[in-house]
């Protein structure tokens, strides 16, 4: 039986849900304990290890945001995913605040499901690894102190101690190979026979050797077990009971160790353990300190690699006074300060050290910590700029406890510090936009309905009504909902893209009238556009949104009125967009922030702190580029950089608006949410056209191989549970090669983003949509070519 892919908790009060959820991920693969209690789940994580806890929002016991909050505390390593029905962005941030990793809407579907569990999953094991690749470098600084602390001599005194301690009265010798490892020779003996072991030297090809050497094994009674020569059967005639115990590192022999308790005397088990232990701790340490047979030799290579070494080395002694005994060159690169400076001034420890930090170092010289450590604090450069420190420590103690030095390793990680910053930060933002796509996309299928409904209500309903102001207001509502939604959409990067050549000059022309009423009678706005201005390959609505959102945030710059300036230019490989105010400006901490997600300097209800983030997305996703120009009091400038477009696009002369809307062509229209499909189905049915409806791919296969008549047009949603749009499109063109079709859609997901934006020419429209653009859409769908 396969192991489990992972062992989940999984926790709704909801009892039927969570024993059907259990049952459907264990049929996937995944070892699954649910509970409908909060408590019980977290006193069963306290008693086993998970993987994962998969937890619903809102609970009668606890929320789930607690219950992440306990389990993460039981368990850091923990990877937590929350579900819930309610779901808004302030619930989605506060999870993510929490520890989550994702965040799943009820009702959800097993294919909703699986994903988020594969990368919750992937993302705790990159965390295990990371454990483990720290645990590896702690002991691999722990081998190096032993290394630094010991050499040849004293390992084998204590080796010898340590195996005279099973018997002080023992003949005890430790035979090393010579420097041509051709013999063994005895490095050092005690006992009766110890200045008769000291002569000999052992061709290291004996049998005897060899079986050592080759078995691993302990020899006992070696006269009895194996043939000796004459040379060694005199060194041997008093041995009754002896042994010998190889000394093996990685299969390598570095030596033996020989114990012999003596005439008519046994080695117990107890011993030979014991021994076997010694032998296998000086195999290690000999194998180490092989290397520093002269100690003054290697003092000199220490210091000339604490020179040269791109950390800082650092002894600091405390008595009988404060001084800086030594200071590795490396300061003066880290901190502006020389070494010299450093043992000029004994405080300069004090100066350097942030005063944020300084407790840390009072602990030290107090000796609150008992050997010492590692930890992070920061230090002020000469210049007065933060550098972030790694140090290292170890505390030196005189025989009666008390601290007189310092000694440790000191390592500038401040780029490090910002690397992981960066990190975190696109991980913030990858989740995030993922949440706010994801509900930007349910809203735009509702937007779809409230706002074609209130279209066509409004046909009906004539000029002088009072309902008509009413239908008015919702559909205004309902209008700057889906600009909301598609600024989402945009933050996540999942709003459909349609590039091609767009004339930026234009684009600014076109939304000249939109700009001066966002920005009111009291900044003049003036454009300044290069003529000759290169196109680019964009989608013209996100050229749209980033004026416009540039104009909010200029506008709410100069409450008191001021100029707006819009210029274009050629530049190199690019064509420049600049933005410029002669608003309030922002100072260079406002500047470093700017483009993260929800910061806004405004106050409370005036803005999102989503206006610049968007931008940012926007212009990465097209391969551009911002600079920002700005300082407190003289406005602030902002240029896009995106790559100019030398050549027209083939076959891209804009083709005229079709005037007829109305056909009596047959539809199929495929649209998993009801509404969406019932309000597209009543527009075009009363627009002349027969309509057949599909709620999935699936059905809409069936349907096109039944319908004896062809149809004209195929309508069918971008993303589908089970078979998105393009999948099914395929399949519809191995059956009629000439079928046409018309996407909709509010956001692609990843399943069609693997395709890549779509192609201009294929018949698109986005959600929300009117009556209008509907009709328009698809009648230019029905008399253009076919778009394979």
């Amino acid at each position: 039986m396969p192991a489990p892919l992972a062992k989940l908790l999984i926790v709704d009060d909801e009892t039927a849900q969570m024993t059907a959820l259990c049952k459907t991920l264990q049929l996937e693969g995944y070892e699954t304990a649910g509970f409908s209690s909060a408590g019980e789940a977290l006193n069963t994580l306290r008693a086993q290890s998970f993987d994962l806890v998969l937890t619903d929002m809102m609970m009668p016991e606890m929320d789930g945001i607690t219950l992440l909050r306990n389990a993460f505390e039981i368990d850091p390593n923990l990877a937590g995913i929350v579900m819930t029905g309610h779901g808004t962005i302030g619930t989605a941030v506060e999870a993510l605040k929490a520890g989550a990793l994702d965040y799943i809407l009820k009702p959800f579907k097993l294919s909703a499901v699986l994903p988020v569990l594969h990368r919750a999953l992937g993302v705790r094991q990159l965390r295990m690894e990371n454990i483990q690749l720290r645990g590896a470098v702690s002991i691999y600084e722990l081998s190096m102190a032993i290394a630094f602390a010991f050499d040849r001599e004293t390992v084998l005194q204590k080796v010898m101690d340590a195996a005279l301690q099973q018997d002080p009265t023992a003949d005890v010798s430790i035979l090393l190979p010579s420097e041509d490892g051709k013999e063994l020779q005895v490095a050092l003996a005690r006992g009766r026979n110890a200045e008769h072991a000291r002569a000999k030297r052992l061709p290291i090809d004996h049998n005897l050797l060899e079986w050592i050497k080759f078995s691993g094994a302990l020899i006992s009674n070696p006269a009895e077990l194996l043939e000796i020569q004459s040379t060694f059967a005199r060194a041997l005639h008093d041995v009754t009971r002896g042994v010998s115990v190889p000394m093996l590192t990685g299969g390598k022999l570095v030596g033996i160790l020989n114990f012999d308790p003596g005439p008519h005397q046994r080695v117990t088990t107890g011993q030979l353990k014991a021994l076997n232990i010694v032998a296998g701790t000086a195999a290690s340490a000999l194998e180490g300190t092989s290397l520093l047979e002269q100690v003054r030799a290697a003092e000199q290579r220490y210091r000339r690699l604490a020179e040269n070494a791109p950390d800082i080395v650092f002894r600091y002694e405390l008595s009988p006074q404060r001084r800086f005994a030594y200071v590795s060159p490396m300061i003066a690169e880290v901190t502006g300060y020389s070494p010299e400076e450093h043992y000029a001034d004994p405080d300069i420890a004090f100066q350097i050290l942030h005063p944020d930090d300084h407790h840390l170092l009072q602990k030290l010289v107090r000796g609150d910590v008992r050997k010492g450590g590692t930890v992070t604090m920061k230090w002020v450069h000469k210049q007065g700029n933060i550098i972030w420190i790694e140090q290292r420590s170890v505390v030196v103690r005189d025989p009666n406890g008390k601290v007189i030095a310092i000694e440790g390793i000191a390592r500038d990680i401040s780029e490090r510090r910002q690397l992981e910053e960066q990190l975190r930060h696109s991980q913030k933002m990858d989740a995030i936009g993922r949440l706010t796509a994801g509900v930007a996309h349910d809203f735009n299928n509702l937007l779809t309905v409230i706002n074609g409904y209130s279209d066509l209500s409004l046909r009906e309903i004539p000029p002088g009504s009072p309902v008509r102001r009413k239908i008015d207001e919702v559909k205004k509502a309902g209008d700057q909902a889906a600009a909301l939604t598609r600024q989402l959409l945009a933050f996540g990067r999942k709003q459909v893209s349609q590039p091609k050549l767009v004339d930026v000059n234009a684009a600014v022309n076109s939304n000249l009238g939109i700009l001066r009423r966002v920005i009111g009678e009291d900044i003049q706005l003036v454009t300044v556009l290069d003529p000759d201005l290169r196109p680019v390959k964009c989608d013209e609505g996100q050229i749209e949104q980033v004026l416009l959102n540039l104009a909010v945030n200029s506008r709410d710059a100069m409450s008191r009125g001021g100029k707006l300036t819009i210029q274009t230019a050629n530049d190199s490989d690019h064509v420049i967009l600049s933005v410029s105010d002669t608003g309030c400006g922002m100072d260079a901490s406002t500047q470093l922030r700017v483009f993260e997600p929800f910061f806004t300097t405004k106050e409370s209800g005036r803005g999102t702190g989503l206006g610049l983030s968007i931008i940012s997305g926007i212009v990465k996703q097209n391969g551009g580029r911002i600079e920002l120009d700005s300082k407190p009091g003289e406005g602030t400038t902002f240029r896009i950089y995106l790559p100019g477009a030398e050549t027209a696009q083939p076959n891209a002369a804009a083709r005229p608006m079709t005037e007829a809307r109305t056909g009596s062509e047959t539809i199929l229209v495929v649209e998993d949410d009801g509404a969406v499909r019932d309000f597209v189905s009543t527009i075009l049915q009363d627009a002349g056209y027969r309509v057949v409806t599909a709620r999935h791919g699936h059905q809409a296969l069936e349907i096109f191989e039944q319908q004896k008549n062809p149809f004209g047009l195929v309508v069918t949603d971008l993303v589908m549970p089970h078979m998105s749009g393009p999948d099914l499109v395929e399949k519809l063109r191995s059956l009629n090669a000439g079928v046409r079709v018309l996407y909709t859609s509010g956001y692609a997901d990843d399943a069609v983003a693997r395709h890549g934006d779509l192609d201009p020419e294929v018949p698109f429209i986005r959600k929300p949509f009117s009556s209008e653009s509907l009709l328009q859409k698809v009648r230019e769908a029905l008399d253009a070519p076919v778009v394979c």
